[in-house]
C-alpha cells in the first residue's frame, strides 16, 4: 500500500518501489475485505485518508496522494467496532457513500444469464462448443438453479458451471436434464431454507419438477421419502 524505500528491509528491491496509493495518484484504489484489516494497518490506512499523503516504509519524506477509495467487505463493520476489531473512525472515513450488493438468491434474473456466460467461458478455454443441446438443457434446469439458495454467491455458480463444462468438453450433447444436473452438482438438491417456490405447489407438480425424482422431491420439500409418498396417494 505505502512502498519502501531503498534499503527499508532485507530483500527490498534496489531503488525502492512505489505503493498503491503512489500508483493510483489520479485514480482510484479499490480495497477489497477491508473488514480484515489488522488495526495497526487501519491506523495508518485513517492518516493517509486524512492527510492525504504517504510515507514509505523506511522513507521519512511525506509524498502527496489524490487517490479516490472503493473499499468493500463481507463482514457486518457495526459488529466489528463493538467488538474493537475495526476503528470506528476509519469506518465514518470510508463510508461517505454506502452500497450494499444483495446477494445471488436476492437476483434470480441474473443467475441464469451468469450460468450461460461462465459456463460458455468454461467451455471456450477447453476448446469444446457450446451447442444448442446445452442452452436448451441449461434453460430446462433454470428453476433448478432458481432454487437453490447460493450460499458462496456468484463465485459458487462459476464453481458449478466449470464443472460442468469439464463433463460437457467429453460429451458436447449430453441430455442435459435436472436429473443429470443434479447427479453432477449434488449441492442443488440441498432443501433451501427460503425456496423460491410457493410452497402451495402439490406433490405431484414438484415431482413433475424434478423429473419424476422422488428422492429430489422429498428433500425440496424437507419431508422424508415415505411421507412424500403417502401425500402422494392423497
Amino acid at each position: 500500500l505505502f512502498g519502501y524505500e531503498d534499503g527499508a528491509f532485507t530483500g527490498s528491491r534496489r531503488g525502492g518501489r512505489a505503493g498503491l496509493f503512489e500508483i493510483a495518484h489520479g485514480g482510484t484504489l479499490f480495497l477489497d475485505e477491508i473488514g480484515e484489516m489488522p488495526l495497526p494497518l487501519q491506523t495508518r490506512l485513517l492518516r493517509v485518508l486524512e492527510e492525504k499523503e504517504v510515507t514509505r516504509v523506511g522513507g521519512h519524506q511525506p509524498i502527496p496522494v489524490d487517490v479516490r477509495v472503493i473499499s468493500a467487505t463481507h463482514c457486518h463493520l457495526e459488529q466489528e467496532m463493538k467488538q474493537n476489531q475495526f476503528r470506528t473512525d476509519l469506518f465514518y472515513r470510508l463510508s461517505i457513500l454506502r452500497l450494499t450488493l444483495p446477494p445471488l438468491r436476492e437476483r434470480l434474473s441474473d443467475i441464469l444469464p451468469l450460468a450461460e456466460g461462465f459456463l460458455k467461458q468454461s467451455l471456450a478455454e477447453l476448446e469444446a462448443p457450446f451447442s444448442d443441446a446445452v442452452r436448451k438443457g441449461l434453460v430446462l434446469s433454470q428453476q433448478t438453479l432458481l432454487n437453490y439458495g447460493w450460499p458462496g454467491n456468484i463465485r459458487e455458480l462459476r464453481n458449478m458451471m466449470e464443472r460442468l463444462a469439464l463433463f460437457l468438453s467429453v460429451d458436447p450433447q449430453p441430455e442435459l436434464n435436472v436429473r443429470f444436473l443434479q447427479q453432477l452438482l449434488p449441492e442443488l438438491i440441498v432443501v433451501d431454507e427460503t425456496p423460491q417456490v410457493s410452497s402451495s405447489l402439490t406433490p405431484q407438480q414438484v415431482l413433475a419438477q424434478f423429473n419424476g425424482d422422488k428422492t429430489a422431491a422429498a428433500r425440496y420439500l424437507g419431508i422424508s421419502r415415505t411421507t412424500f409418498w403417502r401425500r402422494l396417494k392423497e
